[in-house]
């Protein structure tokens, strides 16, 4: 009895460390300085950028589309949200289950039927 009662207990002290949100200073500084990054202001507005450096009260931004804007140093104050963001490169990911999906079928019903260099003879 007293094993499940200390697991309780401990479970109550992990569950919500575990579940509270973490503040921008804590977002940014698990990102690696030169990532791209998407923040959200506390005015709603969003920025896609390059994360050059994180300070204890600020960050530091570069625009992701050259000449947008110049480098902007953010205080943490301002910042409702730091996330990393993914390239629009997914696009050959996007194509290549497809790909596969349809190659292989097509695949096994040649080797299947015609039985041409397919890695020898089937049984």
């Amino acid at each position: 009895m007293k094993p499940a009662i200390a697991s309780l207990l401990i479970l109550t002290l992990v569950i919500p460390a575990s579940g509270r949100e973490r503040t921008p200073l804590e977002q940014a500084q698990k990102i690696a300085p030169g990532s791209r990054v998407r923040v959200t202001l506390k005015n709603k507005e969003t920025l896609v950028a390059i994360l050059l450096d994180v300070k204890q009260d600020t960050i530091t931004l570069r625009a992701w589309r050259q000449g947008d804007w110049p480098d902007r140093e953010l205080p943490f104050q301002a910042i409702q949200k730091i996330t990393p963001s993914k390239d629009h490169s997914s696009a050959k990911e996007a194509l290549l289950l497809p790909a596969a999906v349809i190659a292989l079928p097509l695949w096994l019903v040649y080797c299947g039927i015609f039985n041409h260099g397919c890695g020898g003879p089937w049984p």
